[in-house]
């Protein structure tokens, strides 16, 4: 805090006796302090160049934009890594080194037409230190492929055209400000768009109940919003574009050009449906259907929650200290909750859905607080849509029955083999199972397994 108000007192004086370098100096210091490498954060490309092996002077920057950006003593300490060995030709590499992180993919040409047989270039991208450059590495690789094929056509690298300055600037530019660029050289026309590189999504199992974001009125997952600069300023100086959040709510299109598993599936995606019933409803096969809806997580355009029961117990989070305060927030839930409502005499307020989210606990089921609250007039609500909202946005969590089989049973005397239609399900009362688990795998309904834990004993209930 103390550096960003030295900051603002500096940006109001005049830019005399040297202010403007003390602003730069603390500017930079200040962001070695926010980010770090291994923070996951994305930041701006710095810089393009085009490092080449020449015949007489070696390796060397033959373009870069902007213009000296990468000096040449640090290009001198990194080229053996720019122009490397045969045995990396043709594979992205990255180096982060003296400041910089810089992603190429080194590029080798066979042909006698060269002074030495061989042309050696190298397309970068240099970021900040700390920045994730993940994202940027199929751009490169495309990249590099396109020149290759141009150097071959028309030596349109080797020649040292003049048009090549100009391509580099319009690339960083139109990467940094929309995340593609589009390069027209002659007939040729390449496309480049970076994508984001999430997360790997986690595994979907039987019980696990897809809801779709659009419905709940959730932002849109993904990249924050890039802004234009304005013109005659340098693309991208600042790193605040980072910080801004993408609040615009996005909308699933069920006749958009989705592949058929997940045209059949979208429409029975309601956010009670779990896995299993998919399969079931829709006659797809339950390992595509995981598969699907693995894919719409990754691209957050579903997220999943556990199966809805009256018999569930629920916990109030600290997130629900929200939906006091945040007005939006509150209005989502309202119009959420009250989608399916046509015909109410008295709309809920906020007050009626804090008192029943409150009111969930351990030791509470959702059955019993529904019957505490049957005869509010507030309760016009649809209270199976509300834990949806509620779960999807944090304010309460479902705790879970795993079933632990303490003592193993011990076979009586004259055993027959014969096969105990119950010994399947009790082998899965290992503490690793839920209880929504055990009856998707087992294939029977809740009102049985209760019936097997009750009567045996030896069974405890573990809540989490």
């Amino acid at each position: 805090m103390q550096v960003e108000r030295r900051l603002n007192v500096l940006s109001q004086l005049e830019y005399e006796d040297g202010a403007s370098e003390k602003i730069g100096l603390m500017s930079a210091k200040m962001m070695e302090t926010r980010y770090y490498e291994g923070c996951g954060r994305e930041g701006p490309i710095r810089c393009i160049f085009l490092g080449e092996f020449h015949p007489v002077a070696g390796p060397k920057i033959s373009c870069q934009f902007p213009e000296d950006y990468i000096s040449k003593e640090v290009f001198d300490s990194i080229s053996a890594y720019i122009i490397p060995k045969p045995q990396i030709q043709k594979c992205t590499m990255t180096i982060n080194a003296l400041g910089h992180k810089i992603v190429g993919y080194p590029i080798r040409i066979d042909n006698p037409r060269y002074e030495r047989n061989v042309y050696l270039f190298n397309i970068c991208f240099v970021c900040d230190s700390w920045s994730k450059t993940v994202q940027y590495e199929p751009v490169v690789k495309k990249l590099g492929e396109h020149l290759t094929i141009m150097e071959e056509e028309t030596r349109f690298v080797s020649g040292a055209s003049s048009k090549l300055p100009t391509l580099l600037a319009h690339l960083l530019h139109d990467l940094n400000t929309y995340r593609k660029a589009t390069l027209v050289e002659g007939d040729t026309v390449m496309h480049l768009k970076v994508l984001e590189v999430r997360k790997d999504p986690p595994p979907v199992y039987d019980h696990d109940v897809p809801v779709l974001i659009a419905s709940v009125g959730s932002p849109r997952p993904g990249r924050p919003r890039r802004t234009t600069p304005p013109e005659g300023s340098e693309p991208i100086q600042s790193q605040e574009h980072l910080d801004i959040e993408d609040e615009e709510p996005f909308e699933v299109d069920l006749e958009a050009d989705w592949d058929l598993t997940t045209r059949q599936l979208l429409p029975h995606i309601d956010g009670y449906n779990h896995v299993s019933k998919l399969a079931s409803d829709t006659g797809v096969e339950k390992t595509l259907v995981k598969s699907c809806i693995q894919n719409l997580v990754y691209y957050g355009v579903v997220t999943l929650i556990p199966v809805i029961k009256f018999s569930n117990m629920y916990r109030a989070t600290p997130n629900l200290s929200r939906l006091f305060s945040d007005e939006e927030l509150q209005k989502s839930c309202l119009a959420f909750v009250t989608k399916e409502i046509e015909t109410t005499t008295e709309k809920p307020t906020i007050s009626d859905v804090l008192e029943i989210l409150c009111a969930l606990q351990q030791g509470t089921t959702l059955r019993a607080v529904c019957e505490r609250f049957s005869n509010s007039p507030g309760l016009t609500f649809d209270i199976r849509r509300l834990i949806v909202f509620a779960q999807l946005h944090g304010l309460i969590k479902c705790l879970k029955r795993y079933p632990v089989l303490i003592r193993a049973h011990s076979r009586p005397n004259g055993f027959n083999n014969r096969v105990d239609p119950v010994l399947g399900i009790r082998r899965l009362f290992n503490g690793r199972h839920c209880a929504d688990e055990i009856c998707c795998l087992g294939r029977i309904d809740l009102l049985t397994l209760e019936q097997i834990i009750e009567d045996d004993p030896n069974i405890s209930i573990i809540w989490r």
